[in-house]
């Protein structure tokens, strides 16, 4: 540790990012409060020493190259929204994103939430959109982007609005989360310019920094028409760039006006299978069911429990807890 030291007063203008681990000779508190004040920005891992108590910030060591590099990504920002949670994961936790405004990944994230409580599963649905926050309005939940708490608003069901100004706060909260809650659902709106977003320092970028390094899948929505299919095909390139824990899966939003079979579904599947998706789903075209659950400000269960799009969303929901 002390040639390490001696290096970076040696009077070098770039700084490294230091890989530290519990067990390095030398390592001393001291040490550690000097790389601080020289500005360098270090990660320190857990070494089979029993050391944890005496460095309560170092995290397990990564077993693969993809844990190393989304570690890094989340690791790489403002000190202040770092990652620090080490209680056991006991959520599963999906980000639902889409190629393209209006296809519904407000709606799908609100609803699926819904169905995953009435499954008895304590879900925390999470609205991440930078620009267009929808969840407050929809559901009629005042004041939820000033609260910077998570809000309970029915049996087994929680919500939280990300803001610019509760960011940190909020990303502890998701961090809290992953040992609270069996589901968190995080909505991130649109999927554009995916690899500058993972890499900016804007603050909508860091929701989903945190999501693609702790979520365990990324739902995405298109539609399967002409240009639906052109920005699903930059999303995908942009995807295959960027390895990132969670598995991706694809979802044909407003599937109605496409017949199984077509041309252009065809299209569709040859762009997502090379990324190997999870699930292929396809949610029907329900425009009735959707403006009377936003009258009446509540779920698509409590609006229109037979409607043909609370049906299949109920099925996913069921598929999940199987």
């Amino acid at each position: 540790f002390q040639s390490l030291t001696a290096y970076l007063e040696s009077g070098s203008t770039d700084k490294p990012l230091l890989l530290l681990s519990t067990d390095c000779e030398g390592l001393t508190h001291s040490g550690l409060e000097l790389l601080r004040e020289q500005g360098a920005k270090y990660i320190l891992f857990k070494a089979g020493n029993n050391l944890q108590d005496q460095y309560p910030e170092a995290v397990t060591r990564p077993a693969t190259t993809l844990e190393l590099v989304t570690l890094l990504r989340g690791s790489l920002r403002n000190p202040l929204i770092r990652s620090s949670h080490s209680s056991k994961v006991r959520a599963r936790t999906i980000i639902l994103g889409a190629t393209s405004g209006a296809l519904g990944t407000s709606t799908l994230t609100i609803n699926l939430g819904a169905e995953l409580g009435e499954l008895g599963k304590k879900v925390l649905i999470v609205d991440a959109h930078a620009e267009s926050a929808s969840f407050a309005s929809l559901l009629g939940e005042r004041g939820l982007n000033t609260s910077g708490e998570i809000r309970a608003i029915s049996q087994g069901l929680h919500i939280l609005e990300i803001t610019h100004e509760n960011i940190a706060q909020d990303v502890s909260l998701l961090d809290r989360g992953l040992s609270e809650f069996d589901y968190i659902l995080i909505d991130c709106g649109i999927l554009r310019d995916f690899g500058k977003s993972l890499t900016g320092r804007r603050w909508g970028s860091e929701t989903l920094i945190w999501s693609t390094t702790h979520a365990d899948e990324m739902w995405i929505l298109s539609r399967v028409n002409h240009l639906g299919l052109e920005r699903l095909k930059a999303l995908v390139n942009e995807l295959s760039r960027y390895p990132m824990k969670p598995s991706p899966s694809f979802i044909n939003a407003q599937g109605a006006h496409v017949k199984k079979g077509s041309s252009r579904e065809e299209q569709f599947l040859q762009l997502v299978t090379p990324l190997r998706p999870t699930r292929l789903l396809r949610l029907p075209w329900d425009p009735r069911s959707v403006n009377a659950a936003e009258e009446n400000l509540s779920p698509l269960i409590e609006s229109n429990e037979r409607g043909l799009l609370r049906k299949v969303i109920a099925n996913i929901a069921g598929e999940l807890t199987s």
